[in-house]
């Protein structure tokens, strides 16, 4: 059998141990097929004492609804005692637990005059500076930050007002003990932890910079077909095409003087076109010629193509599987 889907499999009958006796739990957005269905599978759970021990103290953990920043103490504690697979389910459990608690915090953060208190703390700058913390007066709002940030989120300015996004580069952390692939899933979704590739209907890199961020996503939803990330990874890559072909309402791929095709725009689309190992390059290719032939003049006749140009290179790749 396939190493990749062995190592799928290992994982997958680690995250049974975990909700073995407790399926019911809500933890795990059914929308994320992979883990929803390996919940429901029927694969045998590992013997080893010490490691059910382990999963099943981490399994209570998740099931009581503590929050990120409990797992993380807990994984900080425990992970040297794992195996990359164990890791790697605890990970991803941690991961599904953190997005769980966006809303959550989210609604904490506004209330009351919390948000007058962080934005006159850091309202210049991007991102919450975790050493600001100490300097918050209001002592619940100082505690809620301190939880958000130990479990390992960040808080991001967003018109105004600071929203928690959860911090890849800082499960980066756990490299050294989870499999390669999700090392690589971790690295994919730091691009926009680290720098979101949209604010306030802004592009915020270099035009070049999405075409590499999106030929990253391509080559490991590639590289991991069976992967448990695989439909994550998909999502983050549409967003990802949807900006590289349409731009955004503030940034928008044409000059507005003329509706001519921005030449950093043009020329990331002809480097792309040339990659024939991407599935990215065979759509590109095509836009460009619907682009040529309206004399690289950008409007609703060329824009109009891209959803089904998109869904496309999405179905493309899902049935890569």
């Amino acid at each position: 059998m396939n190493t990749k889907i062995l190592k799928v499999i290992s994982i997958i009958s680690i995250l049974l141990i975990l909700f073995i006796s407790g399926c019911e739990n809500d933890l795990l957005n059914k929308n994320d097929k992979a883990i929803y269905e390996a919940l429901e599978g029927t694969i045998a759970a590992p013997t080893d004492d010490d490691s059910v021990k382990l999963i099943q103290k981490f399994r209570s953990i998740v099931e009581s609804n503590n929050e990120p920043y409990t797992l993380v103490q807990f994984i900080d504690e425990n992970i040297k005692e794992t195996t990359g697979d164990k890791a790697t389910a605890m990970v991803i459990l941690l991961e599904e637990a953190q997005k769980k608690h966006i809303q959550k915090y989210t609604d904490e953060l506004f209330i009351e005059d919390n948000q007058m208190e962080l934005l006159k703390l850091s309202g210049t700058e991007l991102f919450f500076a975790e050493e600001n913390i100490e300097n918050i007066q209001n002592l619940k709002l100082r505690e809620l930050v301190e939880r958000i940030i130990n479990g390992k989120y960040r808080l991001i300015n967003i018109e105004g007002g600071f929203y928690p996004i959860i911090d890849y580069e800082k499960l980066k952390e756990y490299n050294l003990y989870i499999t390669e692939e999700m090392k690589e899933y971790i690295n994919v979704k730091s691009f926009n932890s680290n720098r979101p590739v949209l604010l306030d209907g802004e592009i915020t890199i270099p035009f070049n910079e999405i075409e590499e961020r999106l030929v990253k996503t391509e080559k490991y939803i590639q590289k991991y077909p069976q992967g448990i990330k695989f439909e994550d990874a998909l999502r983050e890559y549409a967003d990802y095409l949807r900006v590289y072909m349409e731009g955004a309402p503030n940034s928008p791929i044409y000059e507005y003087e003329n509706n001519q095709i921005k030449d950093e725009v043009l020329n990331s689309y002809k480097h792309i076109a040339k990659d024939d190992t991407l599935m990215t390059s065979k759509i590109i290719s095509r836009y460009l010629e619907i682009i040529e032939e309206n004399e690289n003049i950008i409007d609703e006749s060329v824009l109009s193509k891209v959803p089904r140009l998109l869904s496309e290179a999405v179905a493309i790749l899902e049935n890569i599987k």
